[in-house]
């Protein structure tokens, strides 16, 4: 708890250092729990204590891929001999194919550089392209906008699809290998957030299911340090207690507030700031210190 009340502060004090972009520093510091030491995308990309000198670790994507796979699906059969299962079988199998490639490509990659291959992260990552959305996906699948009640279920859904396919198609899987839902580096999910459709609380219920976490939210600049620390606390609660990793990349805009927007450009995206409810109302528990006991996990040892 000592560590999470400096890591607050640190989010709001590079925010603040680069006030003059929006708080834009803070867009390139994650706060991981449970971080795999292979994970070849930023901005948590590290090479782990338990990784060879050198190697090389391949980061697939590809929602468009299954977006436009689902579409095909749906338009070439009478909707009512489909069922949610066959949506699923899908998606496995096109995330098969798009993670055969990185793995044929990779491989070729680390032979002609003389290196080691590590593992294929077959994550689902979104741009601000439109058609390159994870949340579009959701909305082919039956919501019509991202936040909706079901919208958990779908991604649960959509995670294990990915890595049923992905596992079979690579011989060494690692990473983060599920669905991000950055919210400014996805189109959709930036829109949903505008609609007020998909809020701060629906974002923590998802990220128990997703591949991550907290990822790229835009949060008010009057926000406290107390809060962002709370918040992250949250994030390694869930990621402590279900044995995955998540993690929270928090942006403290300086100088707005919820509603107002926020564009970083290129593959960073826009979106509309979020609001943060019962902000500075945690203070206490921040300041109490010391260590949150380590989850029993198991009885049977």
């Amino acid at each position: 708890m000592d560590a999470l009340k400096l890591v607050g502060q640190t989010v709001k004090d590079l925010a603040e250092a680069t006030k003059e972009n929006d708080g834009f520093g803070a867009a390139k510091f994650v706060v991981f729990c449970n971080q795999p030491g292979d994970n070849p995308f930023m901005a948590g990309a590290i090479h782990g204590l338990e990784e060879a000198d050198t190697v090389l670790n391949v980061g697939v994507s590809g929602p468009g891929v299954i977006a436009r796979a689902l579409e095909r699906l749906i338009s070439s059969n009478d909707p009512g001999n489909l069922h949610i299962d066959d949506l699923a079988e899908e998606i496995k199998q096109t995330t098969f194919r798009v993670t055969r490639c990185g793995e044929l490509i990779g491989r070729r990659v680390s032979e002609k550089l003389g290196i080691g291959f590590g593992v294929v992260d077959l994550s689902l990552a979104p741009t601000p392209t439109v058609g390159d959305s994870v949340g579009e996906i959701f909305q082919i699948l039956g919501v019509d906008d991202v936040g909706a009640p079901g919208s958990t279920a779908i991604l649960a859904m959509l995670n294990d699809a990915v890595k049923k396919g992905g596992v079979f198609a690579s011989k060494n899987v690692g990473g983060l290998s599920g669905a991000f839902i950055p919210v400014m580096e996805d189109a959709v999910l930036a829109e949903a957030v505008e609609k007020e459709a998909l809020c701060l609380e629906k974002l923590e219920a998802m990220t128990t299911v997703c591949s991550v976490g907290l990822d790229m939210i835009p949060i008010p600049g009057s926000v406290d340090a107390d809060t962002i620390s709370a918040i992250i606390a949250d994030e390694m609660a869930l990621g402590m207690v279900n044995q995955k990793t998540t993690a929270a990349r928090l942006i403290p805009v300086p100088g707005k507030e919820a509603g107002d927007y926020v564009s970083f450009g290129g593959l960073f995206g826009a979106s509309p700031i979020m609001p943060v409810r019962n902000a500075g109302k945690s203070q206490r528990f921040i300041n109490w210190g010391g260590r949150i006991p380590a989850p029993i996990h198991s009885f049977r040892n």
